[in-house]
């Protein structure tokens, strides 16, 4: 009876556990301790920088922060080591920082409709990375390192970007594996 009874509580327990790794924060006022978040979204509350406390949360896997006045990405990202879905989408960010590239566990990285222009070298560090959507942005080209990113990427979303023809051949050259998301140019002259 006793082993029943205990293993009735440690089914509880762990129940407990999994519940809450599938609870989905919606405000930094809800959270008692950091470590218990797992999945943090914080679109369209008019923030105009990363709370600080989000990088208290050292278990966080997925952080939803777009459509804010987010404009720009503090060093520390880089301390969220077990983040797999980052989006940043609609805010105003203009530089991607180098410290994303620790991010070894992310799987997607959204900043579409962001002013961003160029990427850092220390993403193609994301051994993991599937998706990169950079849709409505203006990049137009990813450092040489970035052929690491190769075989791990699956799509890239560049659409809305002001790509060339020369620009799409030179990323199809670098990545040829991944499936790209763009506008045809007519290459008009």
């Amino acid at each position: 009876m006793k082993r029943l009874l205990l293993l009735v509580l440690v089914l509880a327990v762990c129940s407990g556990v999994a519940a809450q790794a599938d609870k989905v924060y919606k405000s930094l006022n809800d959270v008692r301790r950091p470590d218990s978040v797992y999945h943090l979204k914080l679109n369209f509350k008019r923030l105009k920088a990363i709370p600080p406390k989000v990088f208290e949360m050292h278990n966080l896997r997925t952080l939803d922060l777009g459509r804010n006045f987010i404009d720009s990405i503090p060093p520390e990202i880089g301390t969220l080591s077990n983040l797999e879905v980052l989006d940043l989408r609609r805010n105003r960010i203009r530089i991607v920082p180098g410290e994303l590239g620790r991010l070894k566990k992310l799987r997607v990285l959204n900043l579409s409709r962001n002013p961003i222009l160029d990427m850092p070298d220390e993403i193609s560090g994301l051994e993991n990375l599937e998706e990169l959507i950079l849709w409505c942005t203006g990049v137009v080209s990813f450092p040489p390192s970035f052929v690491a990113l190769n075989y791990t990427l699956k799509v890239i979303d560049l659409r809305v970007c002001p790509l060339t023809w020369d620009d799409q051949q030179a990323i199809e050259q670098l990545l040829p594996t991944p499936r790209k998301r763009w506008d045809y140019v007519c290459n008009c002259q």
